[in-house]
C-alpha cells in the first residue's frame, strides 16, 4: 500500500507548490484526479445564512491553535465584518427568483469587481456609523479609525482616512488597495491573478466581500477553484444551524428556505454534481419540542433527504452538546431547556436511529475550533462517539468525522478518556467500528509548505498510516470551501493536499480510494439501497450523476 508509484512521482513532481500566508503563492499545476473524486466537505452559504455577529464574535476569530490578532478579535473590526457581509448580499428568496430566470452564473459579469463595491460600501458605512452601538458590538470612534488605519497602513495608503474626508471616498479607496491584484511573470488569464495584499487581516476581508454573493456564485468560485475535467466533479457542502447557541439575536435565512435554494442549485448546476448535507441542531429540536409537542423538530431533515436531493445530516458538537449522555444547565446559551442539556440526548437519538432507519450518513465537526460557548471545543473529540457506536442500534450508523490531521489537541474534556492526540483515538475506532470514516477538510497543515507546523504534522501522519492501515480505507478528501477561502493559499488547497500525500507514501490506488472511493462507499453510492433510490429519481435528468452512477 505504502509504494510509490510512477503515477503518483508525476503527480508530486508537479504538484510543487509555495504557500506563503505573507509573500506571493508560487506558481503551481492543479493536477489531475479520479473522474470520480468527491469534494466531501464544503459550504456554499453566503452571509444571510448565518447569525453574523454571533458567528463571528464566538467562532470564526477565535482560534485556540494560532496566535491572536488582537485587531481581528475587536468588536470594531467584527463590526466592519458583519456591515460587509450584508452589503447587497441576496436572500434566499432573490436567489431563488434568480434561478427561475437565470440558472447559470453570469460569465460575463466580474464578480471580483462586484465583491469590491460590496466591500467598499460596507465599509463606507461603518466608517459613517463609527461610535454607535451593532447588534451588540459597542464600539468607539478611536476604536474602529484604528481598523481603517490599519487597514490603509497594510495596503501602503497610510494617509488615506485623513486625505479623503467622506466615508464613499474612503470606502472606494480602501476596497481598491485591498482587491489590488499583480500579475505573475507569463500568466495572463484573470484567474491567475495575484492579490499584492496577502495578509490573514486583508484576505479576512476579502473572504467575508466573498459571502456577499448569491450561493449560486460562491458554490461556482468552488468550482472555478478545484473544479472541472479532470479535478473534483462532485461536491457535497452542508448547511449550517448556529443561531440557538449564540447570544445574538439576529435574523437569518430560514432552514426550510436555505434547503430550497440549495437544492435548486443541485438539480440545476450541471458543471459538478452537488450531494448537501441538512443541518440539525439539537438545542433548536428541544426547544421546538418544548413549544409545541406536535411539531416534529425532524421535518427539515425528512423533507431535505427525503425529497430534496440531500445526502445527509451534518452536526455541529462544538456548539455545545455531545454526542450523547449530555447532562448540565447549559446556562451560558440564550435559552436552554426545562430539562437542561440532558433534553439533546432524545433529540439527537430520534435523529440517528432514522438516519439508520433510511440508510443517511452523518457528518460531524470533529476539531476544537467554532466553539459557542466556554470549553465547548472539546465536545468536538471523536472519543464522545464511541460508547454510541458500541450500542447494537448504531453498528450500521455511517459517520464522517471531519477535520483530521492538526494532532494539536488531547481527549482531554473527559477524565476517562486516554489522553493523546485526537486522531490517535480516531485510528482505535477506525479499526473497532467499520462504518466510521474521516475527513482531512482545511488540512492546511499538511498543504502549505510552509507552514510551521508541517514537519510535526507530517511526521506523526506517516507514523499513524503505517501503524494503522485502515486509516487510509476511511480517508476521505475535502476542501472546506468556503470556510478556507480565510486562508490566502487557499487556491492551492488541492495541489497542496495531493503533494502530502505523495509524501506520506500513498500509492495510486490509495489516492483513488481517499480522493473518491472511501467517499462514494460512506454516502451509499456504491451500492443499491435507500440512499441510491432516493438519488436515482432526484437526478434523473442529471448529466454527471447519470454518467457516473447510472453510465
Amino acid at each position: 500500500m505504502f509504494e510509490r508509484r510512477t503515477f503518483l512521482g508525476t503527480i508530486g513532481a508537479a504538484t510543487m507548490v509555495g504557500m506563503s500566508g505573507c509573500g506571493r503563492v508560487r506558481r503551481f499545476f492543479q493536477p489531475e484526479v479520479s473522474r470520480t473524486a468527491i469534494d466531501i466537505h464544503a459550504h456554499f452559504f453566503n452571509g444571510r445564512d448565518v447569525p453574523v455577529v454571533g458567528f463571528l464574535k464566538q467562532t470564526i476569530i477565535r482560534d485556540p491553535h494560532a496566535p491572536v490578532d488582537r485587531d481581528m478579535t475587536s468588536d470594531a473590526f467584527l463590526k466592519l465584518l458583519k456591515f460587509i457581509l450584508l452589503t447587497n448580499t441576496p436572500t434566499a428568496q432573490q436567489e431563488l427568483d434568480r434561478l427561475e430566470t437565470e440558472p447559470d452564473p453570469a460569465a460575463s459579469v466580474d464578480i471580483v469587481a462586484r465583491d469590491e463595491r460590496n466591500v467598499a460600501e460596507g465599509i463606507a458605512r461603518f466608517s459613517n456609523e463609527a461610535g454607535r452601538a451593532t447588534a451588540g458590538l459597542t464600539t468607539s470612534r478611536p476604536a474602529e479609525f484604528t481598523i481603517l488605519d490599519r487597514i490603509a497602513r497594510e495596503t501602503g495608503a497610510p494617509d488615506i482616512r485623513t486625505t479623503l474626508r467622506t466615508p464613499n471616498a474612503q470606502g472606494r479607496a480602501l476596497a481598491a488597495r485591498i482587491y489590488q491584484t499583480g500579475q505573475a511573470e507569463g500568466l495572463t488569464t484573470l484567474e491567475e491573478r495575484e492579490y499584492i495584499h496577502r495578509s490573514e487581516f486583508m484576505q479576512t476581508i476579502r473572504w467575508v466581500g466573498l459571502l456577499t454573493r448569491s450561493r449560486l456564485d460562491i458554490l461556482a468560485e468552488l468550482d472555478r477553484l478545484y473544479g472541472g475535467p479532470g479535478l473534483i466533479r462532485i461536491f457535497s457542502p452542508s448547511l449550517v444551524d448556529f443561531g440557538a447557541w449564540f447570544v445574538t439575536e439576529e435574523r437569518v435565512t430560514p432552514i426550510a428556505n436555505q434547503i430550497e435554494v440549495v437544492s435548486r442549485i443541485a438539480r440545476s448546476y450541471d458543471k459538478a454534481l452537488i450531494l448537501p448535507f441538512a443541518p440539525f441542531c439539537p438545542l433548536r429540536a428541544a426547544l421546538e419540542r418544548e413549544d409545541d409537542p406536535s411539531v416534529d423538530p425532524l421535518r427539515h431533515v425528512k423533507l431535505a433527504v427525503l425529497e430534496k436531493g440531500f445526502m445527509g445530516v451534518k452536526l455541529y458538537p462544538p456548539m455545545g452538546f455531545r454526542p450523547t449522555g449530555n447532562t448540565g444547565s447549559l446556562s451560558w446559551v440564550p435559552r436552554a431547556p426545562r430539562g437542561g442539556a440532558a433534553a439533546l440526548d432524545p433529540e439527537l437519538r430520534a435523529l440517528y436511529d432514522w438516519c439508520v432507519a433510511n440508510e443517511v450518513p452523518i457528518k460531524a465537526h470533529a476539531n476544537n475550533s467554532v466553539a459557542a460557548g466556554p470549553g465547548t471545543g472539546a465536545m468536538a473529540d471523536p472519543a464522545g462517539w464511541r460508547k454510541l457506536m458500541q450500542e447494537e442500534s448504531y453498528r450500521d450508523l455511517q459517520l464522517n468525522l471531519a477535520h483530521f490531521g492538526g494532532f494539536n489537541e488531547t481527549a482531554g474534556f473527559d477524565p476517562l478518556v486516554q489522553q493523546d492526540d485526537w486522531e490517535e483515538t480516531l485510528a482505535r475506532m477506525v479499526t473497532e467500528f467499520s462504518n466510521l470514516y474521516y475527513d482531512v477538510s482545511f488540512w492546511t497543515e499538511a498543504a502549505n509548505p510552509d507552514n510551521p507546523a508541517r514537519p510535526r504534522v507530517m511526521a506523526k501522519a506517516g507514523s499513524l498510516l503505517r501503524r494503522s492501515p485502515d486509516m487510509v480505507e476511511r480517508m476521505m478528501y475535502g476542501s472546506d470551501w468556503s470556510m478556507i477561502g480565510r486562508v490566502p493559499e487557499h487556491p492551492a488547497y488541492l495541489a497542496g493536499v495531493l503533494a502530502a500525500f505523495d509524501e506520506l507514501g500513498l500509492d495510486a490506488d490509495d489516492v483513488e480510494r481517499v480522493m473518491g472511493g472511501n467517499a462514494a462507499r460512506y454516502l451509499g453510492l456504491d451500492r443499491n439501497g435507500k440512499q441510491r433510490e432516493r438519488l436515482d429519481r432526484f437526478f434523473a435528468e442529471h448529466p454527471i450523476y447519470e454518467e457516473i452512477f447510472q453510465g
